[in-house]
Formats: structure tokens, C-alpha cells, sequence
């Protein structure tokens, strides 16, 4: 081998020498920065994060929706059984709740809610309530005078300038059924609320204010009025301004009633004894003045809720109960001697509602059948009167 030879072949050992030596010296590096690291992660840091993902565990368990709790039904009461047997005796057909000094002595359906399928009546079913809706406006009404958003003797015109003779019927006319206003005739076609005000514009007078003449249009218009100064469609309002301080939890509109668990049918009796579901406008016709629907046992809580001012302070209250007319008609209720009264018609149901000026007793009489019972305020005067032997 030649000088030049043997030193190419020296040089070649020596490389891969210098490289085996690169390659452990950059191995050993890696494995001390891995040991840095492994020991940077205290035993505190793995707990920490061991306690975390116990903690999260449970999280993903919360955020599963809950099950949906199935409401009890409202027990039947017949501690009264007197009122139960007179009920029963004149044929009612309906749901009558019966309050007396701090106890409910009747919550009662009596025959059938749905003629057809046969499914009763009980302390759940909801009716149409009918004229009794506007104690409901009345007590909104009410109550955006105490914020101060209007007063009662305002003039409509403040309100709604193109009102007729606006300048000179004030709210308190509207609620007291003293308006004059010639007022809107129901038809069977869906109607705005804008619309239906434009309609009772456009109807005008007959009489100046100051008279009794009930017209289911003033509580239309003072619906209206609700939603314009409180921002809020009128039933959004209702829901968290009376329904849910009452604690009522199946009261609407039309627009929902279906969906209640039990709605009744309204039935008229004919001539010839049958029952027939009588007409029904569309019930956007009714806005503000017929088209709510109740249980009776959220009604009870309604007079309850006013009795003890939950819903109206003692002036408003004094306001709502003292009678605007000959007729003893306050707003929303008639005031009576010993009474407070709503009564309420719709095709296919009547309602008599009262409870009494101590907040002592109240009655509640829901029915499906419009007229088979021809006075529903001499039933709830002779519920009185059976109490109070």
C-alpha cells in the first residue's frame, strides 16, 4: 500500500469516529432535557391536574339535559258537600272552586269537557273566561299608574291622536264602560290589534262620555294602550306583570289553548236537547276583551293576588272596585254590597267569578255549556248564602 493510500484510509476512520462521538454526545442532550422536564411536573401538578378531571367529569354529567318533571294533577275537594249536591242537582257542567276562610272547601269538575270522547271536566280544565279577561286589563292598566307610565284620567288622544272625541274620553271612561265609542262588530277573519283600533276609529260615537253603555271595544283600545306604553306585546306583559306574581300557570290566549292538557269544548243546548258547538268569530276579534282562557283554580289565584295586593297597591284597588255607574261597575268587576263580580260569555261557555270584600271567600264557577243554567249569578249568590248557614 502506498503513503497516499494508507493516509486517505486514516482520514476515513477517523470521520466516522468523530461522528460515532457527535451522535452519542447529541442522544445524551435529548435525554437530559427529557429528564429536566419530567422533573419540572411536581407531584402537586399532577395532583392539580388529577383533580381537575374529577372535577370536569361531574361538570358533563350536570350539563345533561334534566328530565322534564310531570305536573300532579290538582286534586278533587268536595268538603262542602251541600254546594257539591246543588251543583250537581241544577246540572252544572263545568269546574266550580269554592274558597273559605283560608281553605279551599270545593275544587270540582262536574260532566263532561269533550262531549265526543267523553273526557270529564276537572279541577285542570281550562275554559274561556270570556268578559272576565278585562279585570285582567284593568288590573294592567292599574299598574302602570303606579310607575307612572300614564294616569286614568288621561284623555285617549294622549294615547291615540286620531281617537274620536279622544280629547275628551279619558282611560277611566274606557274602564268604566262610560266612553260613548260606537265600538268594533266582530267578524270571523284574523285581525291585527293595529287594525282592530283603526276599526273602532273609524266607527266613531254615539253619545258623549259619561254614560253606562258596555262595549267590549273599550278594553280592546285600553289593551292597546298596555302594549304601547309598556313596549311589550300585551301577553308578554300580562305573563310576567300578573300571570307569574299571581303564580298562574295555565292562563292565555287562544293562540295556546290547544296545548293545555285539558281544554273544554264549548257546547250550546239546542231546542230539541242536543248539544251543538255553537259559532265562534275568529278570536283575534277578541283582543283584549275575550280571548283568554283560565283554569279555575288560576282565577282563584287572580282575586287572591288582588285581595292581598300582590298585583295593585290599596289606592288602585279602591280605584278598580268603586263603581263608575248607575250599573256598579268599577273596572273589570262589578262592586256589589257584599261581592266583587266578573261574569263572562262566550259561544259555549259562561263564566261567574266574585270574591268578597274581605277576601274571606271566593267562588268560581267555570262552565262549557253557555246556557243551560239561565242566572249564574243566582248560583254563586246561593253558594254564598249556603256558606254562610
Amino acid at each position: 500500500m502506498t503513503k497516499q493510500a494508507s493516509s486517505r484510509s486514516s482520514k476515513r476512520r477517523n470521520k466516522k469516529k468523530r461522528d460515532f462521538y457527535v451522535g452519542v454526545a447529541l442522544i445524551f442532550v435529548l435525554l437530559m432535557v427529557i429528564f429536566i422536564v419530567v422533573k419540572m411536573i411536581t407531584p402537586e401538578e399532577l395532583t392539580n391536574a388529577d383533580e381537575k378531571s374529577a372535577q370536569e367529569a361531574p361538570m358533563k354529567k350536570k350539563s345533561k339535559t334534566p328530565k322534564k318533571q310531570v305536573e300532579k294533577e290538582t286534586p278533587t275537594v268536595t268538603d262542602n258537600t251541600e254546594i257539591d249536591q246543588y251543583l250537581e242537582s241544577i246540572g252544572f257542567s263545568g269546574t266550580a272552586l269554592v274558597y273559605r276562610e283560608g281553605k279551599i272547601v270545593l275544587n270540582k269538575g262536574y260532566k263532561d269537557a269533550n262531549r265526543e270522547t267523553k273526557a270529564a271536566n276537572t279541577p285542570d280544565t281550562a275554559y274561556y273566561i270570556g268578559s272576565s279577561q278585562k279585570a285582567v286589563i284593568a288590573t294592567a292598566i292599574l299598574q302602570l299608574e303606579e310607575r307612572g307610565k300614564l294616569q286614568v284620567s288621561d284623555p285617549v288622544s294622549q294615547y291615540l291622536p286620531d281617537f274620536p272625541n279622544g280629547d275628551r274620553i279619558t282611560l277611566k271612561n274606557l274602564l268604566n264602560h262610560t266612553s260613548g265609542i260606537v265600538g268594533h262588530t266582530e267578524e270571523n277573519v284574523k285581525i291585527t290589534p293595529a287594525d282592530l283600533i283603526k276599526d273602532i276609529e273609524a266607527q266613531g260615537i254615539k253619545r258623549k262620555p259619561g254614560k253606562w253603555d258596555y262595549n267590549d271595544s273599550n278594553y280592546s283600545v285600553l289593551a292597546y294602550i298596555v302594549e304601547q306604553i309598556s313596549g311589550e306585546k300585551l301577553m308578554s306583559y300580562i305573563q310576567k306583570n300578573i300571570f307569574e306574581p299571581a303564580g298562574m300557570k295555565h292562563s292565555g290566549i287562544y293562540t295556546t289553548y290547544n296545548k293545555e292538557k285539558q281544554p273544554s269544548i264549548g257546547y250550546s243546548i239546542q231546542k230539541d236537547g242536543t248539544y251543538k258547538k255553537p259559532y265562534l268569530p275568529d278570536l283575534s276579534q277578541l283582543y283584549g276583551c275575550g280571548d283568554m282562557y283560565m283554569t279555575a283554580t288560576d282565577m282563584y289565584l287572580f282575586d287572591r293576588a288582588l285581595s292581598d295586593r300582590k298585583l295593585i297597591n290599596d289606592t288602585s284597588f279602591e280605584k278598580m272596585f268603586t263603581a263608575g255607574s248607575a250599573s256598579g261597575y268599577g273596572m273589570g268587576f262589578y262592586a256589589d254590597p257584599g261581592s266583587y263580580n266578573s261574569h263572562g260569555v262566550l259561544s259555549g261557555w259562561n263564566v261567574s267569578n266574585s270574591f268578597s270584600h274581605s277576601g274571606k271567600t271566593v267562588v268560581v264557577l267555570l262552565s262549557n255549556i253557555q246556557n243551560n243554567i239561565k242566572s249564574f249569578g243566582k248560583v254563586n249568590n246561593h253558594i254564598y248564602q249556603l256558606l254562610n248557614q
